[in-house]
């Protein structure tokens, strides 16, 4: 073996035991911290995908995919007429904002139980996509919602919306729903 290889399979190494030493462990519950932050490569009774699987997942299976990214707030020190930015999300998406928080109203709790049964057809074998931004804790704790509810083919995308851009790919304009969404 050439000592090219070897300094190479020692890279490999290290760099894989790097990356599974900083790998953050998936919390018992919900997390309710920083929404916005480091998150886990995993999600128990769920599937991790990258952009590339997310395409072809659509294709294939015509998934339900939810976004949860938070609805910007009205600024406090603003006194005139406000209006949101819009927010582009990948098409057909439904936008639930709220619904990945750590914890959440039972209006929300009965909202998100609800739509899930609506967009799913009450069928919970059906392929359900829940993302956000990336790095984003929304999104990890509203598929552990879907998981709890009994769905079992639920994917999280931690790139989320952004790696979608990135890619090239579309988007289109989404409009909020759900509890207090005006």
């Amino acid at each position: 073996m050439g000592i090219g290889l070897i300094v190479l399979s020692a890279f490999a190494y290290a760099t894989t035991a790097l990356a599974n030493d900083d790998a953050l462990p998936e919390p018992d519950s919900y997390w309710q911290g920083a929404m916005n932050g480091k998150v886990p490569a995993t999600i128990a009774g769920g599937t991790v995908i990258a952009t590339h699987q997310l395409t072809e997942l659509i294709q294939r299976d015509n998934p339900v995919l939810i976004d949860v990214v938070p609805a910007p707030r009205r600024p406090l020190e603003q006194t005139s007429p406000w209006l949101p930015p819009p927010h582009r999300n990948i098409p057909r998406s439904v936008w639930i904002p709220g619904a990945g928080s750590g914890v959440i109203s039972a209006a929300m709790t009965d909202y998100f139980r609800t739509r899930l049964n609506e967009l799913t057809h009450q069928d919970h074998r059906k392929a359900i996509v829940f993302y956000c931004r990336v790095d984003c804790w929304a999104s990890w704790n509203a598929a552990k919602r879907a998981i709890a509810e009994g769905y079992r083919h639920i994917y999280w995308y931690p790139d989320g919306v952004e790696a979608w851009q990135a890619a090239g790919l579309q988007t289109e304009t989404a409009t909020p729903e759900g509890p207090g969404v005006q």
